[in-house]
């Protein structure tokens, strides 16, 4: 849950202190590639790009647009990630989400006013993605949690030999 003063920020009229929307998008056996909603300092001169640097990792800003993921009683949380396709192989990402390979995708939410204090994170799966030359975009889901195998273990004589005396 955000903090009270990330909440008073993000609901007033005029703030000094924006959110930042930090996403990491890993497609199966592929590099990271690390986003950002907000170009807060130059990360580079040659290419000139601009981003955020987060607990020593330096996020690419891009044009991004999304809904944070909401909170339904009867689904999980799910939500669409646009983003302008400028960052460097970005529709490598989007081809790897097919059915059956899904692409990791992490949303961080932090401040200007600490980029290191993480306020809210998600873990999800990419289910589904398009792209073309100005943007692509992916749908992004957790799994849901009926899927989980139960039981987890299996009762073998190996791994539970007070059931087998």
């Amino acid at each position: 849950m955000p903090s009270i003063s990330f909440t008073e920020a993000f609901n007033a009229a005029s703030t000094d202190v924006e959110p930042i929307v930090l996403a990491e998008l890993t497609p199966n056996g592929g590099d990271t590639i690390y986003l950002s909603s907000h170009a807060t300092r130059r990360l580079s001169l040659d290419p000139l790009t601009y981003g955020t640097t987060s607990n020593g990792i330096d996020y690419q800003f891009v044009l991004m647009s999304m809904a944070w993921p909401g909170d339904q009683d009867a689904s999980p949380p799910a939500t669409s990630l646009v983003f302008a396709n400028v960052a460097e192989d970005m529709a490598a990402a989007a081809r790897g989400v097919t059915p059956g390979r899904q692409a990791d995708v992490i949303l961080k939410l932090v401040t200007t006013a600490d980029l290191d204090f993480v306020e809210e994170t998600y873990v999800m799966k990419a289910t589904g993605a398009t792209y073309n030359a100005s943007q692509v975009s992916l749908t992004v889901s957790r799994e849901p949690i009926e899927a989980e195998p139960y039981p987890a273990q299996r009762m073998t004589k190996q791994r539970y030999p007070g059931q087998f005396r």
